[in-house]
């Protein structure tokens, strides 16, 4: 930091010792100096102006030195306020406590002036320093925060529609662990054909699993300008097979996506899934029953190169079925004893009252289940709903 752009303010109940600390400062190219005679004035002065550095004595009348950084310290302004303390007492026990209460140094009465200059200087670098790490990371957080709201809005709303007799419904959660995320949820319906279901987990956690994340669902998404597009989902293996022959090319990160892709027929009720490393889906019958849809695995998207062929699964949706798909920080979130939420209370849910297993509440769930825990990974479901048509 240069000098001549610092401000500091001096702290003491003796004129003396200001007038000869001011000297000093103006030697060094401070020229932004104010005083105080004790602790109530040097508050005041700090809610009034921002400085670089804090010239503290101990002993002052009204309030003295302890009581500033006891002050400063429970309102959290030492973060970026660094202060010396310059005092007559010896001992060791007030150079301790002062150290606790947050001040950066402690300088003995008389002081040497070679001494305090070098510490000025340094603790007014370091004070530079400081600011600039707090405005990198201030600018990080921004671009972040602002990278959260742009992946939130490339989730689609909750979708409600009818179809050949039969009303349609897809509800959506999803909850990244940090600003931003590498779950992925997605649905569109190619005419009134077909629905597609995307659910997806990128591999690792922050900006680079968003990044592909977002690649991935733009990939899919990018099918539906194809000629052929009705004939890639109704096998959606193949759709799988032509994202995952782009996701392995330069993935030198070796970066993959586990996903689940599911493909209904809106006239049959019949639905196609693949199953690419992922967790397999819940499916809950409309008299009650849970089953785990027994897909045939396959690996990841990204990993094995274009040559790899992915499988399809099929299976009919009657009139209220429920096709419940998850990411598997639902499946792996941990509580404070470290027991996984599991895909037994999963189960559990679906077999609750119709009107109870919405997302939202299997989300509150298993917020309520971590107690309190953070969360370690990103959240995302899916709810799909294949019911006779309203009368």
């Amino acid at each position: 930091m240069n000098p001549q752009t610092a401000c500091v303010l001096i702290v003491d109940d003796i004129d003396e010792n200001r007038d000869i600390l001011e000297r000093r400062l103006k030697r060094m190219g401070i020229a932004s100096i104010e005083q105080a005679t004790n602790g109530r004035e040097a508050l005041a002065a700090i809610e009034r102006r921002s400085f670089d550095l804090v010239l503290l004595d101990i002993m002052m009348p009204e309030m003295d030195g302890f009581e500033v950084l006891q002050h400063l310290k429970a309102h959290g302004r030492l973060t970026d306020l660094p202060v010396i303390v310059i005092s007559a007492l010896s001992d060791l026990e007030p150079v301790v406590r002062c150290i606790e209460l947050g001040a950066e140094d402690f300088i003995l009465k008389p002081f040497n002036a070679t001494l305090l200059r070098a510490r000025i200087l340094a603790m007014l670098e370091k004070k530079k320093l400081r600011d600039q790490v707090r405005e990198e990371l201030a600018r990080k957080q921004a671009e972040l925060a602002e990278a959260r709201t742009l992946q939130l809005a490339l989730v689609p709303a909750n979708y409600r529609g009818h179809h050949h007799g039969r009303r349609v419904s897809i509800d959506i959660v999803l909850e990244p662990a940090r600003e931003v995320g590498g779950d992925l949820v997605d649905h569109f319906v190619i005419g009134d054909e077909l629905l597609v279901v995307l659910i997806g987990d990128v591999s690792g956690k922050g900006a680079g699993p968003a990044l592909m994340m977002a690649r991935t669902q733009a990939l899919f998404r990018g099918l539906l300008s194809r000629p052929d597009v009705l004939e890639i989902f109704r096998a959606p293996e193949r759709a799988a097979d032509l994202v995952n022959a782009v996701l392995t090319r330069g993935n030198d990160s070796c970066m993959f996506v586990t996903m689940l892709l599911a493909v209904m027929d809106l006239q049959t009720g019949c639905l196609r899934c693949v199953c690419a490393g992922h967790v397999a889906p819940f499916l809950s019958r409309a008299g009650g029953a849970v089953e785990r849809v027994q897909c045939d695995p396959d690996l990841p998207l990204g990993l094995m190169d274009g040559d790899y062929r992915y499988r399809s699964t099929a299976l009919t949706l009657a009139a209220r079925d429920h096709l419940l798909i998850v990411t598997d920080g639902v499946t792996e979130a941990t509580n404070p004893s470290e027991a996984l939420f599991g895909e037994e209370r999963v189960v559990d849910f679906l077999g609750q009252p119709p009107g109870d297993h919405t997302v939202v509440s299997l989300l509150r769930q298993v917020r309520e289940f971590e107690s309190g825990m953070p969360s370690f990974d990103d959240v995302a479901a899916v709810h799909l709903r294949y019911e006779e048509a309203d009368r």
